[in-house]
């Protein structure tokens, strides 16, 4: 069973989504344009990916 609760915690999209989510802000707030819109655009697609 906590096997289960570990597997569940290391596929948990809230990790991938916050990291990406901060690239974005730091990127936007660093003037690195291409970052930011990059970082941007992997949250779309990973959440256009049904992995959301």
């Amino acid at each position: 069973m906590q096997g289960l609760t570990a597997r569940r915690r290391l596929t948990d999209p809230l990790l991938p989504v916050a990291a990406l989510a901060l690239l974005a802000i730091a990127a936007a707030a660093l003037n690195a344009t291409v970052l930011c819109w990059s970082s941007i655009g992997a949250l779309a697609g990973f959440s256009l990916s049904g992995s959301v």
